[in-house]
């Protein structure tokens, strides 16, 4: 199997959420966030993770794929969330545990956070 770029899952992500939600592709972006800028709900989530696997042939953690349990590792510290979610750079990580602590909500999940865990599944198939 060959290695899947970030640049390759971005384009995948966005074509994929662009469908689910009638939008232009080039009007999302890795900065865009699914449940405050798309009209996400939390049942548009498991469409997306069938959507993704079926179009990338990936099993999909959607745990991972939706940093469903980004709370709890973040109340933890920042290793735990490392620990968690390895797709995620230490700046990312880093923003995630600022929002955690100032209880914002809704979920910072970004569809570039989706990208950077499919490229870390399709790398961890590789093995």
């Amino acid at each position: 199997m060959s290695s899947l770029t970030y640049d390759a899952a971005l384009a995948q992500v966005c074509r994929t959420v662009a469908d689910l939600f009638e939008r232009d592709a080039g009007s999302l972006s890795a900065r865009t966030r699914l449940m405050e800028d798309l009209p996400c709900e939390s049942i548009d989530l498991l469409e997306i993770s069938v959507r993704l696997g079926a179009a990338l042939k990936l099993p999909m953690d959607d745990d991972a794929l939706f940093l469903q349990s980004l709370r709890y590792h973040a109340a933890r510290g920042p290793e735990a969330l490392a620990t968690a979610y390895p797709h995620l750079d230490a700046e990312r990580r880093a923003e995630l545990l600022r929002w955690a602590a100032s209880g914002d909500s809704p979920s910072p999940l970004t569809l570039g956070d989706l990208a950077s865990c499919l490229v870390h599944a399709a790398a961890q198939q590789t093995v």
